[in-house]
């Protein structure tokens, strides 16, 4: 009698309001609730970054001048595009980014493996050698900078004083060209290096052991682990970097800014330095525009496609 009466009541216990929904209903009503809790979110994306971004496109369509004298802003199309193109110095500092882009990108990929699989083996004295790694992180890019300066300094650099010491008179670091931008690459790789290595160690710490132990087992060389396993299952971190480092590559101002101003003779000039020097040098607004516009472009589409050759096909 007492276990039909309980089944009786279940049978007749009230179910919830989602559950008397129809399925299609409950899918509207989880977008309805998705797009209401991130409203707030779209709202400070769009005023802090799609507003900027609009207005600079639109600047750069624009004949646009500060003096008081000048005549109202005037749509010209892509005629500052055109301007920008085939200027030399754009096409100096496009050169000078690109090459930045892939010496540093290589060098920071041979120098971040070996560093990573050293401090990912179990030996003792690695978690001190993994705070010291970081320390660069910690660091600002203006600290950085000029930290580096006094380092490659030709008066008063901890280099050519060193040099001086054991009767070797040191180069013009900053005043010659390829020492300028030896200069440039290795402040960029002291100060990039640590999230590559980190990013990498925390790849490394979430791979499976069990193909490592059947690679062991068959009896797989190093390089044949680390070529077969090893980096195909790093991809996700390895795309991580690459995205990451190579949006952080084109837009480098400060450490350039600091060391060399873009000198000598505009040898180690970028992209965001000549936006800079066009814009609020040459108060070329709607140049710098479209420089920036350009630049912006470029690295969306390279990001865009470095991420696609490396996203895992399903």
């Amino acid at each position: 009698m007492s276990a039909s009466v309980s089944a009786s009541r279940t049978a007749t216990a009230p179910t919830t309001g989602r559950a008397l929904l129809p399925r299609g209903s409950q899918s509207r009503l989880r977008r309805r609730t998705g797009l209401l809790l991130s409203l707030p979110a779209l709202v400070v994306l769009v005023a802090t970054v799609a507003y900027p971004v609009l207005w600079l496109v639109s600047l750069s369509l624009q004949a646009f001048s500060i003096s008081a004298t000048a005549a109202p802003p005037r749509l010209v199309w892509f005629d500052n595009y055109r301007r920008i193109l085939t200027s030399a110095e754009f096409q100096d500092a496009l050169w000078h980014t690109l090459g930045f882009v892939v010496a540093t990108l290589a060098l920071e990929a041979l120098i971040a493996f070996p560093i990573a699989l050293a401090l990912n083996r179990a030996m003792r004295g690695v978690r001190v050698f993994r705070v010291l790694v970081a320390l660069p992180l910690m660091i600002a890019p203006v600290v950085g900078g000029m930290a580096m300066r006094f380092l490659f300094s030709d008066g008063y650099g901890l280099i050519n004083s060193l040099l001086a010491d054991v009767g070797i008179d040191g180069p013009s670091w900053l005043a010659t060209t390829w020492l300028a931008r030896t200069a440039v690459m290795a402040s960029n790789l002291w100060l990039a290096l640590p999230f590559d290595v980190l990013v990498l160690l925390a790849g490394l710490a979430n791979l499976p052991g069990e193909p490592f132990e059947a690679a062991r087992v068959d009896g797989a060389s190093w390089w044949q682990t680390f070529r077969y396993l090893t980096l195909p299952l790093l991809r996700p971190a390895i795309l991580i970097i690459l995205v990451v480092r190579l949006a952080d590559a084109f837009r480098l101002f400060d450490l350039v800014y600091i060391l060399t101003g873009g000198g000598p003779a505009n040898s180690t000039d970028m992209m965001s330095t000549y936006v800079y020097r066009l814009m609020f040098k040459n108060v070329d607004f709607a140049g710098g525009a479209a420089a920036a516009t350009l630049l912006t472009l470029l690295t969306v589409l390279l990001a865009g496609g470095a991420a696609a050759l490396l996203r895992r096909k399903d």
